[in-house]
């Protein structure tokens, strides 16, 4: 059967078009809307998503977002699945459903989706994807926090490879690759992209992990920062590095004589004996 995708955007469109309100005291009859549930739920009801990967929401949007609620109401609900066990676990809106409880509202405008029918794993599952796809829309998306995300679903066997999370999260996996390659930073990057959040543009950071040297690529993460460089000026640094790479010669002498001019700096010197051996065996086969 066919894999249903997530469709985060969709949800929240719905909601703002059933113009539920949090000072609305009269619960009308659940809508159904692509068998989903337009329900009125008691805020302490519901369970954060243990799949989550924003760690922290800044102190400034939450106190807007309370201003706007306050004095309009809730335009877009949250968006919660009802699990097996009857728990109502949080799917979309975090800072929303945060807000809430802040204002010490009682309820909150939700769609629920049902998942009381589906397996542990395939409830986890859900919960990442929608984890996911919530917070790769947002404008200060936490690279490090997502990569770290993305590494527990693979752990957990979520997906076979990244092709397939590619699909899921409606991600090119050239995108999914980057995001991984976060975790290839240097520990004094990682450490400062957790506690300070300084860059969230991850190609930038793919750009930074580039570079083979620790105390280099140290460097020129924290000129980036300063902005003493720009994403430009990075890729235009790796590609004059790469542009003089060095070169190695190599001379394969049976049968014939062929002279090679590569470019072996990511090789092991193991890598390099290995190389050349599998070109004489390609040589003697067809010369």
């Amino acid at each position: 059967m066919a894999k249903r995708k997530i469709n985060a955007a969709m949800i929240l469109a719905a909601g703002e078009d059933a113009h539920l309100q949090t000072n609305d005291t009269k619960v009308s009859h659940a809508k159904q809307i692509d068998g989903q549930e337009f329900l009125e739920i008691d805020v302490d009801k519901i369970i954060n998503n243990p799949m989550q990967p924003r760690i922290s929401i800044n102190s400034h949007e939450l106190k807007d977002l309370m201003s706007s609620i306050k004095e309009h109401g809730l335009i877009q609900p949250i968006a919660v699945i009802r699990t097996s066990k009857g728990e109502f676990i949080l799917k979309a809106g975090q800072r929303r459903w945060f807000a809430h409880k802040e204002l010490g509202l009682e309820k909150i405008k939700a769609i629920v989706e049902d998942a009381t029918h589906f397996s542990k794993e395939e409830e986890e599952k859900k919960l990442f994807e929608a984890a996911i796809m919530e917070n790769t829309h947002r404008d200060n998306l936490d690279p490090l926090e997502l990569a770290l995300s993305l590494k527990q679903a693979m752990d957990k066997n979520f997906y076979a490879n990244l092709e397939e999370l590619s699909q899921a999260l409606s991600k090119s996996k050239s995108y999914i690759s980057k995001v991984f390659k976060v975790l290839s930073l240097e520990e004094e990057i990682i450490q400062d992209l957790e506690k300070n959040k300084s860059i969230n543009d991850i190609e930038s950071l793919y750009e930074i992990q580039k570079i083979k040297d620790p105390q280099e690529q140290v460097r020129v993460y924290f000129d980036f920062v300063a902005k003493k460089l720009d994403r430009k000026a990075l890729r235009s640094r790796n590609k004059t590095k790469i542009s003089h790479a060095k070169q190695e010669v190599f001379f394969i002498t049976r049968p014939k004589f062929i002279k090679l001019d590569l470019d072996t700096t990511k090789l092991t010197e193991s890598q390099k004996k290995n190389m050349i051996e599998e070109l004489e065996k390609v040589l003697k086969k067809y010369f």
